[in-house]
């Protein structure tokens, strides 16, 4: 007598499935973080002291489990990966969020599918069809449907585009670095974040920023949440996930993000989210939805 299959109900709750979603919560909040740590911190320099407390865990994290690192193209690979995504699209990000609501931050971010399909096709690792196209149209005008609801005189276009530029740097990096997921992911990720920090702390000193501590307790906390929670953890999960799923479908956590960061905003930095901003980030999520996440039916021979 044979043993009956598992319900498949047990394989929705798989352990990939849960560093999805753990990525997913871990990441709603972190927009809004950077947001309050102005108050305190530089702009840049808050970018350069989170990721520095993460790059030196990752190097006592190292040192504890004798890891090796990448070596030949996967080094040169990693180091991209940390310049483009972390050296250079946080700081961009950092600039771009200090004059828009972190909900609308998010929402922009949420095209990173549709941008990690593209440069996908780029690299040809994946195929586009006139779908993504449609989705991508779509996607675009649902930004100007958010735009013409949100729109003032705090709300500066540049910073929009720049934040449309560091979700395409992740984007590309995060395509750049998937043929080899299968490396260690604490050994990529020390690379990248090292190279990523000493870029953030080079643009910091050439704009002259003051560089400084935290003074009190709950910029601590902060600077904690964003260095540990919502870089090391998410980075860790981030490569395990794109390890056992295509980049433009690891990429459909930024479709989700916005939902927490949202609530989060409405809750507690005081954000106002109106019917034409939620029609608007409807749109959009539809158009990535419909451009870079809805499956593609596989072709029947004759």
């Amino acid at each position: 007598m044979t043993k009956q299959k598992p319900p498949q109900v047990q394989t929705f709750f798989s352990p990939v499935i849960g560093a999805f979603i753990l990525l997913v919560l871990l990441s709603g909040g972190a927009s809004i973080a950077i947001k309050f740590s102005y108050d305190e911190l530089p702009t840049f320099w808050g970018a350069a002291l989170r990721f520095g407390s993460t790059t030196a865990i990752l190097w006592l994290l190292v040192a504890i489990r004798s890891t090796s690192l990448p070596r030949g193209k996967a080094l040169l690979v990693s180091t991209l990966h940390g310049a483009l995504g972390i050296g250079f699209a946080f700081p961009i990000m950092y600039w771009g969020l200090e004059r828009t609501p972190a909900s609308l931050h998010q929402i922009i971010f949420s095209l990173a599918p549709l941008l990690t399909l593209f440069f996908a096709v780029l690299h040809r690792l994946e195929t586009l069809h006139l779908r993504n196209l449609i989705g991508a149209i779509i996607a675009v005008t649902g930004i100007a449907i958010i735009f013409s609801a949100t729109v003032s005189g705090d709300l500066s276009i540049i910073r929009l585009l720049g934040l449309v530029l560091a979700a395409a740097l992740m984007a590309e990096s995060s395509v750049l670095i998937k043929p080899f997921a299968n490396l260690d992911p604490i050994a990529v990720i020390t690379v990248s974040c090292t190279v990523g920090t000493a870029i953030i702390v080079t643009i910091s000193a050439i704009v002259r920023e003051p560089w400084i501590l935290p003074s009190t307790a709950g910029t601590w906390w902060l600077l904690t949440y964003l260095s540990i929670g919502t870089t090391l953890i998410t980075f860790v999960l981030y490569l395990y996930v794109l390890k056992r799923w295509t980049a433009s479908a690891t990429a459909y956590m930024f479709v989700l993000i916005p939902l927490v960061t949202v609530i989060l905003a409405t809750s507690f930095a005081g954000e106002r989210i109106t019917w034409l901003f939620i029609i608007g980030a409807s749109v959009v999520l539809v158009g990535v939805w419909l451009g870079a996440l809805l499956p593609t039916k596989p072709k029947t021979s004759l």
